[in-house]
């Protein structure tokens, strides 16, 4: 199963650009709206000018007041052909937005398959590193000065890297879903190797080694990865310029990389196994798909739920980001009845520290514990399983 945090801020993401697009989409739309009430120069007479705008006014004023009700509701007088226009436009309105939706929950339904991606194309960084280190041999033995070197380019004959080549399943993924590193990628690695590997303690003792053991071997790629790969700032920066998810994808990758080379066992016929990023796919996207539907076909009752809780504001002075936290959490919370009340309002402090506004934290929590309490005390929110009341 993956992380579920990882579904929970994707799921923040997509909300977080469905509720972004929206409003420019109103803006658009309405924008494209008063353009139709604008004085044609071939036939309007612009000393009418005071009567267009008055006209746009209305129908931009008619398209923000009847947009959640879909249609024109008529308490005056107005000219037909506006009223014709903006129910035209409200229909424009939706009909792209769902557009939007759409494309929006696929885009995050992908960033999932390409956390599988970047698995398999990490899984290869250990083959780059040996070829990488066959050339640099090879050039060392051209030089027309040879120096003798304590370095003894193990990972050429690494049995981790030597069985990854031969890996069939890997190489048969890597060829029809297109992965590899690519030419400026291949530079990047070498410049990693020459400037940092090179450089780091822990593998100048596994090189100088005259005959590392077959755990030396082993703790070697997982120092790598562990120690380097996942944890240096420089590696970090580029690989967050090439995945804009790596920050919230690093935890995932991080655990399937390790297992993957913990679990290596040389003497088996099949020395890896590749891991799943998903062991329960229908699990994971029906959570993913329960967070992101349910969180928008109930907006409004849950914007109606916070207003009630905050003192002194409206609404939409709130972040964005901190709205989106909070409607999640109630979702989670209403939706899900085996996932503790105390894990989901857990979770989602710990997301709003990372993706919201310092002071965040605590209002997320605030608000969150007296809703909890309440819809728990009113049986909205019913929890039963081990360890959960069942409140129903």
């Amino acid at each position: 199963m993956l992380n579920r945090r990882i579904l929970r801020v994707k799921a923040m993401q997509a909300l977080y650009s469905y509720f972004t697009t929206q409003e420019s989409l109103k803006v658009v739309i309405r924008e494209k709206l008063e353009s139709q009430f604008y004085p044609d120069p071939a036939k309007d007479d612009f000393s009418e000018s005071d009567k267009f705008a008055a006209r746009r006014k209305e129908a931009a004023n008619l398209f923000i007041e009847n947009l959640a009700d879909r249609k024109v509701q008529i308490a005056g007088e107005v000219d037909e052909d506006i009223i014709d226009a903006v129910n035209s436009a409200i229909e424009d309105y939706y009909r792209e937005l769902n557009k939007e939706r759409r494309g929006i929950k696929q885009s995050m339904l992908s960033d999932i398959d390409d956390i599988n991606k970047l698995y398999l194309r990490l899984l290869t960084l250990p083959i780059e590193l040996a070829h990488i280190e066959k050339l640099e041999q090879e050039k060392k033995q051209k030089a027309h000065i040879h120096k003798e070197s304590p370095w003894k380019w193990h990972f050429m004959n690494n049995p981790l890297i030597d069985q990854l080549t031969k890996f069939e399943e890997l190489n048969t993924l890597l060829i029809d879903q297109k992965i590899s590193w690519n030419t400026d990628q291949i530079d990047q690695l070498k410049t990693w190797y020459k400037d940092i590997l090179r450089k780091d303690e822990v593998i100048n003792e596994y090189q100088t080694k005259e005959q590392p053991s077959d755990e030396d071997h082993k703790e070697i790629i997982l120092h790598i990865f562990k120690k380097i790969i996942f944890k240096n700032e420089s590696i970090g920066e580029y690989l967050s310029e090439t995945d804009l998810h790596w920050s919230e994808n690093k935890p995932i990758l991080r655990s399937l990389i390790t297992k993957t080379f913990q679990d290596f066992e040389e003497e088996l016929d099949i020395p890896y196994e590749l891991k799943s990023v998903s062991k329960n796919e229908e699990e994971d996207m029906e959570f993913f798909n329960v967070m992101f539907d349910e969180t928008l076909v109930k907006n409004s009752e849950l914007d109606n739920l916070i207003e009630k809780k905050i003192k002194n504001w409206d609404i939409s002075r709130v972040a964005l980001t901190d709205r989106i936290i909070l409607k999640m959490a109630l979702t989670e919370m209403m939706q899900f009845h085996g996932i503790p009340t105390k894990v989901t309002i857990n979770e989602f402090i710990e997301i709003s520290k990372q993706y919201s506004t310092p002071k965040s934290k605590q209002f997320v929590n605030g608000i969150l514990d007296v809703l909890a309490n309440e819809l728990t005390s009113d049986g909205v929110i019913r929890k039963s399983g081990r360890g959960l009341i069942d409140n129903k």
